[in-house]
Formats: structure tokens, C-alpha cells, sequence
């Protein structure tokens, strides 16, 4: 099993550092739209298999399953606020595309910049965006950890696993930049695929078929009692937590910037729509029936609940083991195609938000090398911290979306909207901010099931309105 293993494993890495040089032999110029967004060329294919690979990662394979183990069915509400996401999209995407394309907008900034001209937006908003960009990295590159010391049973150091694969990782970004990625998200996209749908038919093979599967699942131990009335609150909250965080991811918004056209980027997005039911359910249905299958398991090792499993089934059933290796290199090329969008735009930021106001005579080829060169630094940097994190995987994602979902407002009424200036939206996020740090972790008080992040989304909402109508008459006057 280990040999089949690496030798997989290994023939992927192999191939990274040759897309690498292949994405820069392709780059047409040396300029920070060509390597952080490809020129903004990308075709419906490549943008699909971008899209995806990007919002489904370790944290669908190790995060989605852990509390789908623990808490059941209320997990489901999550794969619709992923299917939610994408609606979400079509509410700015093709007005922000169309200003990305006529301006030559690199960053998520470049918009706030150009369209609310407020210094004081711009950096509140790249401030909450660095932090849940360093979250994504650490969760995804902890989730690899965690796959590493399964897979060899503590012979192999979270630390050596991960900083190996951010070394990786960083050779071919930096080479490449965008294409390299969008290249390796191709291969990764499509071994994920695979590994999410083979996973749910070993499953349901090793139970004796879909209506055994089915009863693994209505057994879990919060279906007991019947759906409540608060998991149905819960439920609500994580469908609206979704659909509205992950939709302002900064790497994904980039990848609107970076579509060739308006057909390009809604034909990826009618296949991102159905994308749940391949992808989150397979996992969803399956970590659920791990429940009857691995009982037992605490809290913190649930999130190991897939690879588990497929052990159990394997020990079984022999013929599993090419499955199992390919869920892991699929496990592996999942994680590591977030990371690496997720790096690329996080060096985007700090090259053109921050390096760049600093510097404004600089050259573009020499922003792209800076660019580079902090691609290596903030990667290292990540794969050691995220080697002492202490959370959860799907802990650290609920707190980066309840983060996110603060911009919401900001990005969808900046496209719609002409006269709103940015001294409203700087007071909404504020106030959603603080209330979701202080529902999270100052107050003790029961929400009902609401996630903290939620209920700051509608004080930051109510906020704007406020703010808003107070501001009026004074523009009205001036």
C-alpha cells in the first residue's frame, strides 16, 4: 500500500515543477496582471476546474467530513450554501468583470479604490482579507499534516510533510504564477472529483448497497430525536454563512477578474452550481455512515474520519488499496491547489496594495520578481505555524467565512449603487466585526443556534442603512 502510495504521490510532484516552467514559458509579459491573473484570458474549461479546485480542498475532505461525523445532518445545509455561493456570485460578478477588464484591476482594492476612493476602506478591507487568507492557508496546510501522519502512523513530522510540499508549491507559483496554477487546478480538480464519488461507492459497496447506506446515515446519533427547531436555525445559519463568505474570497474574485468574458465566466459557473452534489454530499453521506462503521471518535480526531475509514474498508477488502491511494493524492492535490491560489493572492495584496503605494516608480517586471520572492517567504511561513494550530479544521473555517462575510455588503452594493460613499460601509463592517468577535468570544449569550458571524452581517447591514440615511441629506446639501 505505502509503495503504491508514493510512487502516485510521487509521479504528481514530479510533474508540478514541469508545469511550472511550462506557465512561464507561456507568460506573455512581465507584468502583475500576467502573473497574478494570466493575462485575463482564461477560458470555461480552466476556469471551471480553477474555481473548483479552489473552494474544494481540505477543508471538503477533512473539515466537512470531521462535523459531519460529529453533528450530523445538519451539515447538509453547508453543501447548499456552497450550491448559494454561486447565486451569490451572480449578483456582482458580471458588473465587477466588466470594470476589472476596463481599469486592468489586479486585487479586490483595485475596485474599492477606484470606485469608493477611501485609503481607509481599502486597508480595513485587505485587513480582513490577509487574515482570512492566512486562515485558509494554515487550515489546508494543517489538513495535509494531518493526512501525512495518518498515512505513515507518526513516522513522518507534520512539520517535514508540509514544509516539503510548500517548497513544492512555491517552485512552481513562483515560475508560473497564475497559469502554473490554473494548470496544476485542472489535474487536481479532476483527481478530486474522482476520490470524492470513489470514496461514496466503496462505501456503499462495503454496506451492501444505498438502502444500507441510507440507514448508516439516519443513524447517526442526531437524528435521534428528529430535527429540532434548532438545527434548523443552525442549518440556516451555515447555508447563509457560506453563501456569503465564500463568494468574497479574494482568490476567487481574482478569478473573475481573470475570465476572458462574461459567456467564459457564467458557463463555469452553471457547472460550479451542481458541483455540491458531486463533491460536499459524497463526503457528507459518507463520514455520516463512518459514525456506525468507526464509532468512537473524539472531537479532535474526527476531522481524520474519511482516511480512517477507507483503512477500515481496506483491511477488508484488499482491492481498495488503489482507491485509497488515489483519495490521497486527490486528498493532497485538493489541499494543494488552495494553498497555491490562496498564496498567489495573498502576494498579490501585499505586492500591489501595499509594496506598490510605497514605491510607485517601481517597474512592473520588478513588482512580479517581489511578488515572487514574498510567494516563498509567506509560504514557509504559513506551513510552519500552521504545524501549532490547535483548532479544529472546521473551527478555523467558521471563523475565516464569519469574517468574510462582512465584505459582503461592501463589494455587492460597490456594483450597484453609484452615490454611496465608503464612509457607511467602513462603519457596517466595523460594527459587524466587533459584534462577531464579541458574540464569538466577549459575551456569553445563546444566539439560538445563529452563528456569530451572521448576526454581525445584519447589525453591519443595519449600520449601512443608518449610516446611510443620515448621510443623504448632507449630500443633498453640499
Amino acid at each position: 500500500m505505502q509503495s503504491t502510495l508514493l510512487i502516485i504521490i510521487g509521479l504528481y510532484l514530479l510533474m508540478l515543477p514541469v508545469i511550472g516552467i511550462i506557465g512561464r514559458r507561456m507568460s506573455q509579459e512581465r507584468t502583475l496582471r500576467d502573473f497574478y491573473l494570466a493575462g485575463g484570458g482564461l477560458t470555461a474549461l480552466p476556469l471551471f476546474f480553477t474555481l473548483y479546485a479552489t473552494q474544494y480542498s481540505g477543508n471538503t475532505l477533512f473539515g466537512f467530513a470531521g462535523n459531519a461525523y460529529r453533528e450530523g445532518p445538519v451539515i447538509f445545509f453547508a453543501a447548499l450554501g456552497m450550491a448559494m455561493a454561486i447565486a451569490s456570485y451572480l449578483l456582482f460578478a458580471r458588473p465587477l468583470q466588466d470594470r476589472a477588464h476596463k481599469h486592468n484591476y489586479v486585487t479586490p482594492a483595485d475596485f474599492l479604490r477606484h470606485r469608493y476612493n477611501s485609503a481607509w476602506l481599502v486597508r480595513l478591507v485587505n485587513i480582513l482579507l490577509v487574515a482570512t487568507l492566512a486562515s485558509y492557508i494554515l487550515t489546508n496546510f494543517k489538513a495535509v499534516g494531518l493526512l501525512a501522519e495518518r498515512l505513515t502512523d507518526g513516522e513522518l513530522p507534520m512539520l517535514y510533510a508540509v514544509l516539503g510540499l510548500a517548497i513544492v508549491m512555491a517552485f512552481y507559483e513562483s515560475l508560473g504564477g497564475m497559469r502554473s496554477v490554473v494548470m496544476t487546478d485542472v489535474i487536481q480538480g479532476a483527481l478530486l472529483l474522482i476520490g470524492c464519488l470513489g470514496v461514496l461507492v466503496a462505501t456503499i459497496a462495503t454496506l451492501g448497497g444505498t438502502g444500507e447506506l441510507l440507514t448508516a446515515v439516519s443513524s447517526h446519533p442526531e437524528n435521534a430525536q428528529g430535527f429540532t427547531e434548532r438545527q434548523w436555525t443552525r442549518g440556516i445559519s451555515v447555508m447563509l454563512l457560506f453563501g456569503t463568505g465564500v463568494a468574497m474570497y479574494p482568490h476567487a474574485i481574482q478569478r473573475i477578474y481573470a475570465a476572458k468574458s462574461w459567456v467564459a465566466l457564467s458557463t463555469s459557473f452553471r457547472f460550479m452550481f451542481f458541483a455540491p452534489l458531486l463533491t460536499t454530499v459524497p463526503i457528507i453521506l459518507t463520514a455520516m455512515a463512518g459514525y456506525q462503521l468507526v464509532p468512537g471518535m473524539a472531537d479532535a480526531e474526527a476531522d481524520q474520519i474519511i482516511p480512517r475509514l477507507l483503512f477500515l474498508l481496506m483491511d477488508k477488502f484488499p482491492i481498495l488499496k488503489i482507491l485509497l491511494a488515489l483519495f490521497m493524492a486527490a486528498a493532497i492535490a485538493a489541499i494543494m491547489s488552495t494553498i497555491d491560489s490562496a498564496l498567489l493572492s495573498l502576494g498579490s495584496i501585499f505586492t500591489q496594495d501595499v509594496f506598490r503605494p510605497l514605491a510607485p516608480e517601481t517597474s512592473q517586471a520588478t513588482l512580479t520578481k517581489i511578488g515572487k520572492g514574498l510567494s516563498w517567504g509567506l509560504m514557509l511561513m504559513m506551513a510552519v505555524l500552521a504545524t501549532i494550530l490547535p483548532q479544529s479544521i472546521w473551527i478555523l473555517m467558521v471563523i475565516k467565512l464569519e469574517i468574510m462575510c462582512q465584505i459582503f455588503p461592501v463589494i455587492v452594493l460597490g456594483v450597484h449603487t453609484q452615490n454611496l460613499s465608503a464612509r457607511p460601509l467602513i462603519a457596517g463592517v466595523l460594527v459587524g466585526c466587533v459584534a462577531t468577535y464579541m458574540l464569538r468570544w466577549g459575551i456569553d449569550v445563546d444566539l439560538g443556534g445563529w452563528h456569530a458571524g451572521i448576526v454581525g452581517l445584519g447589525l453591519n447591514i443595519a449600520t449601512i442603512g443608518m449610516f446611510s440615511l443620515f448621510e443623504k441629506p448632507r449630500t443633498q446639501e453640499a
